[in-house]
């Protein structure tokens, strides 16, 4: 039994509390987005730790490994917990990797540089510990719904037989 099972089953064991019913109702969406932000935890924390070294003008130097990262990260919570996959890890990790880089050059590198270098968009969002540019957090929303999207249509697509339960 796999992760994602395995907490199904555990939430549907306690249909009677109405939190556990509504989760297991809508665990796709509701896994999806957790691990969107602990996804986007992990970017974000890359991305200023860099940020601080490298200056901010220097973003695209501290964006690329933030992403690399982060896309790992979404990969094996996404396989694991949010999509069950069962498909070739190879195959479906470079159709992954292919797809969040795709959407990571349009809706991040391509955000980021419309709001930073074109519109000079320069505020930051001061945290307790430290501050993030808010240009980082719009092209980071985008980035999660885009790759949302493009995991549930074309790397961790279903095919008839699989949806059915009837063996490929």
């Amino acid at each position: 039994m796999r992760n994602r099972t395995k907490i199904i089953s555990w939430l549907d064991g306690h249909g009677d509390n109405k939190i556990c019913s509504l989760l297991s109702s809508k665990y796709e969406l509701v896994s999806y987005v957790f691990f969107g932000v602990l996804t986007t935890l992990v970017n974000l924390l890359v991305y200023t730790i860099l940020e601080s070294i490298l200056g901010q003008s220097n973003w695209y130097l501290s964006n690329l490994p933030a992403i690399v990262l982060a896309i790992l990260f979404a990969y094996v919570t996404n396989r694991s917990f949010v999509f069950e996959s069962d498909g070739n890890f190879w195959f479906e990790m470079l159709k992954f990797f292919g797809a969040r880089i795709f959407v990571s050059l349009i809706f991040e590198y391509g955000a980021i540089y419309l709001l930073y270098d074109v519109m000079e968009f320069d505020s930051r969002l001061d945290l307790v510990v430290f501050s993030i540019s808010w240009f980082k957090i719009i092209s980071m929303l985008l980035v999660l719904v885009a790759n949302y999207i493009a995991s549930k249509i074309f790397v961790f697509k279903k095919t008839v037989e699989q949806e059915s339960g009837e063996p490929q």
